[in-house]
């Protein structure tokens, strides 16, 4: 059910939350559209009910020049994927699908409220996340590889 002030799709009353997920059809049979689609990159990691997504080799080098490097957090069972501040998201993280399309956010904070209120799923704590991009997305910019 959608209506003009919330485009949304939410559930009839009584459904499941699944139920209004299958009235969008990318998430009923399809993959989310580059740069969100998880196929692009290998599963590195898990966190919290989240697979850690980063690109292979063969991408490494052209994303850390480019400024691109980022890493996916991808929740398999929603659908939902959020990428990492970098040049292709204008330094803000980006999450798929808000509101039926993409939402950015500048912080950990306003990336929380975004992914919660679509979807009710709760992200990899504030602490977690910088660790994590500290150790994938920063220590690539300074020459170390952290993944092969």
């Amino acid at each position: 059910m959608r209506d003009a002030a919330n485009p949304r799709p939410r559930p009839l009353p009584g459904q499941p939350p699944e139920a209004a997920r299958a009235t969008i059809p990318w998430l009923a049979d399809q993959w989310p559209p580059p740069p969100h689609d998880p196929r692009e990159r290998q599963l590195v990691s898990c966190v919290a009910g989240w697979e850690l997504r980063l690109f292979g080799e063969q991408q490494f080098q052209y994303f850390v020049r480019h400024g691109l490097w980022h890493l996916q957090l991808w929740h398999p069972e929603a659908r939902v994927s959020v990428l990492s501040p970098s040049r292709l998201t204008q330094a803000l993280y980006e999450a798929f699908p808000i509101a039926g399309w993409k939402g950015r956010a500048a912080g950990h904070a306003q990336l929380t409220a975004l992914v919660h209120g679509e979807h009710g799923l709760d992200l990899p704590r504030e602490a977690t996340l910088f660790e994590l991009e500290r150790a994938f997305v920063r220590g690539a910019h300074l020459g170390s590889r952290v993944v092969s």
